[in-house]
């Protein structure tokens, strides 16, 4: 089967949000709780309506950057009122596509900026979909694809990315797409060191994430700014699950633990996003009643 750029962007990133799922009703087998956040509540963005999903929280905490649900998603951004209101600016037009996914957004301390783009995913002439740039406070300046991380087999894809505050490492979600269904076989998260101007995988990158890559679909990572926790999506294949879990570390040399339900998220949710100051954890949910996709948060002290 032949696959366009067109239908690579469409598998690539909508795959496990379109899908029929049911909500967050327990953990997967052999993984505890964790009840440090509680108190979900949802988040405004004044001046815009529709599905808000794929949360990032800048790291001065004056930005929200997030993801549409259409066709092809595109990335919006929204200026701090509080911690649960945010006032919609309007799409970042420079590194958004009518033809093709582009999504979620991440930033380092610098203002490094780094996003998924499956507009020039075109194989065998392009395997690009990571790209870097320069935030300026309205747009993306001097974007470059991240080609030291392609991958050049035919719908085997980094769908989602993730940077410490720090800009030093990139986690990554990659996915199997070679069944051709748009449902990926696997997802596994991967690591990346910065080398250089730019990243490669880390040779420890199975050993550290060997638990949280253990058994069901995990993607969509958001690492702490001591980099000892780490928060993401688990998709659970025999049940269709899905839940966002926390594994930690006691240092940075370490591996990461056995991953954890946060268990005051419940539903259709996906996305975490820690705040800056590690008290706040953002996330989308689709919304029982209207079907739309809304972003959350939950807290801690």
């Amino acid at each position: 089967m032949k696959h366009t750029p067109a239908v690579i962007a469409i598998i690539a990133i909508a795959v496990l949000s379109g899908c029929s799922v049911t909500s967050n009703g327990g953990t997967s087998p052999g993984a505890g709780t964790y009840t440090g956040l509680s108190n979900p509540e949802p988040v405004t963005i004044s001046g815009y309506s529709g599905d808000a999903m794929e949360p990032f929280i800048s790291c001065d905490s004056n930005y929200l950057f997030f993801n549409n649900n259409a066709q092809y998603k595109a990335v919006y951004y929204a200026t701090r009122i509080d911690d649960t209101h945010f006032h919609y600016q309007g799409p970042i037009s420079a590194i958004n596509s009518l033809t093709a996914v582009t999504g979620t957004p991440a930033i380092d301390n610098s203002g490094n900026f780094y996003y998924i783009a499956m507009a020039n995913y075109n194989p065998p002439a392009s395997y690009a979909t990571l790209y870097g740039g320069s935030w300026n406070g309205s747009t993306v300046t001097g974007i470059t694809p991240l080609n030291s991380l392609t991958i050049s087999t035919l719908l085997i894809l980094y769908y989602d990315i993730d940077v410490s505050p720090d800009g030093s490492t990139l986690y990554l979600s990659e996915g199997d797409f070679t069944s051709g269904t748009g449902i990926p076989s696997t997802s596994i998260i991967v690591v990346a060191e910065k080398s250089g101007s730019g990243f490669t995988i880390d040779p420890d990158s199975a050993a550290i994430m060997a638990n949280v890559n253990s058994g069901n679909y995990s993607y969509a990572a958001d690492i702490s700014a001591d980099g000892l926790e780490l928060f993401f999506t688990q998709y659970n294949t025999q049940t269709g699950v899905f839940g966002i879990y926390r594994a930690a570390r006691s240092n940075i040399s370490d591996v990461f633990g056995a991953p954890q339900l946060v268990s005051a998220i419940t539903g259709i949710v996906e996305g975490p996003a820690l705040s800056p100051d590690g008290k706040s954890l953002y996330y989308h949910m689709k919304n029982p009643n209207t079907g739309i996709y809304e972003i959350y948060r939950v807290t801690r002290p």
